[in-house]
């Protein structure tokens, strides 16, 4: 019995004639089977055989299915961006400061770096090439942060019928560089940076000298420090409510894990620099009370990195806002405080995060009543 051929697969095409036609052009033609399941002939007119062929395949390959989303595999990858953004901003699962820094990473670095790529070329080699230009330039936390967001795009890309699978799976995986093993300030390296921040010209402009000073007396991070409010202080009592986190997108009204919801008592410098800081009609303390220069909430990575560039220029270029966190745990546990009472200062969950982490060992401080007053500050049995 006869059979006839085997139908084209999905997405192929058959065999191609080229033909020269009576007006000196020439004719590329095709069968092309769809994505739902019809066969279409398909032409392409050209001045040479070989240019017909090519623009031939070419509106092959340009095929997508007709019954998928408005994603396909010729789109350009910066309008896949805009989708990827609308799927972001749509999942109620994530917290604000992720949708803004996923939105971030995706604007400010996939686009430049991928955008007027089609969709179907996020190939390996253009992955690798685009994170390793990101690793050089941003370094490796960003370049890893970026990986990650370019893969949930071609994810969403796949969930679209666009591509088949993630390229940015076999994608060379990014080498860490070798971490210092972090330690705290000692009670002189403490003294002089804090001296040195307050004698620079662009740390006042900034308002960073009042700033450090918080996060190295409490061991707060950058963002709980940045979302202090006047109606969570009672400088009486002298101690402070961490409530909330200043992200790159305004004020998140929770901290970053339930046990970072506490409440701090505040070192007697800390309570008169607050004083002062809301007394002072030029600076406005009405949102925050440690806000950006223009009097708004600060923006955690523009301040992270206003951090990072004083610290280099001061010439404590292994110092991070962490370091303080560090130092405030190694400065109460030489005073004798246990791990659970440390761990409650700093926000953890676990007392072995505090003590695997931020306990540095080995160091020389100064009497234990001093605890977390400025050190060489004068005190009184």
């Amino acid at each position: 019995m006869r059979t006839g051929r085997p139908p084209l697969t999905v997405g192929t095409w058959g065999d191609i004639s080229a033909v020269r036609m009576p007006n000196g052009t020439w004719r590329a033609r095709g069968r092309y089977r769809d994505y739902d399941g019809t066969v279409s002939r398909i032409a392409r007119f050209r001045d040479t055989k070989s240019e017909a062929l090519t623009a031939l395949k070419l509106a092959f390959t340009e095929r997508e299915d007709p019954t998928a989303s408005a994603i396909t595999g010729h789109m350009r990858v910066k309008a896949l961006i805009e989708v990827y953004l609308e799927d972001v901003a749509a999942r109620a699962s994530l917290a604000p400061s992720s949708r803004e820094r996923y939105a971030r990473l995706a604007t400010d670095l996939v686009k430049p770096g991928m955008g007027d790529l089609q969709v179907r070329e996020i190939t390996v080699p253009a992955i690798n090439r685009f994170l390793a230009a990101i690793a050089r330039k941003h370094g490796y936390g960003t370049a890893k942060m970026a990986r990650s967001v370019l893969s949930g795009m071609v994810q969403l890309a796949i969930d679209h019928g666009a591509l088949h699978d993630n390229p940015v799976r076999q994608a060379r995986r990014l080498e860490a560089p070798r971490r210092q093993s972090p330690r705290a300030l000692s009670v002189a390296e403490h003294i002089e940076l804090l001296d040195k921040v307050a004698a620079d010209r662009k740390a006042r402009e900034m308002d960073l000298v009042d700033l450090i000073e918080f996060l190295s007396a409490t061991g707060t991070r950058i963002g709980e420090a940045s979302a202090v409010r006047l109606r969570y202080l009672d400088l009486d009592a002298g101690v402070v409510e961490i409530t909330a986190t200043a992200t790159d997108g305004g004020i998140q009204e929770w901290t970053k894990t339930d046990a970072g919801w506490r409440v701090l008592a505040l070192p007697p410098h800390v309570v008169a620099t607050l004083q002062r800081r809301i007394a002072d009609p030029a600076i406005n303390t009405d949102e925050v009370l440690f806000p950006s220069p223009l009097g708004k909430v600060r923006n955690r990575s523009n301040t992270t990195g206003e951090l990072r560039r004083l610290f280099d220029r001061i010439g404590f270029d292994w110092v991070t806002s962490h370091t303080f966190r560090k130092t405030v745990a190694t400065r109460l546990d030489d005073a004798g405080l246990s791990a659970r009472q440390i761990a409650d200062q700093l926000g953890h969950r676990n007392p072995s995060m505090t003590t695997d982490v931020y306990m540095g060992r080995k160091t020389t401080v100064a009497a234990a009543a001093t605890l977390l007053g400025r050190p060489g500050a004068a005190t009184s049995d």
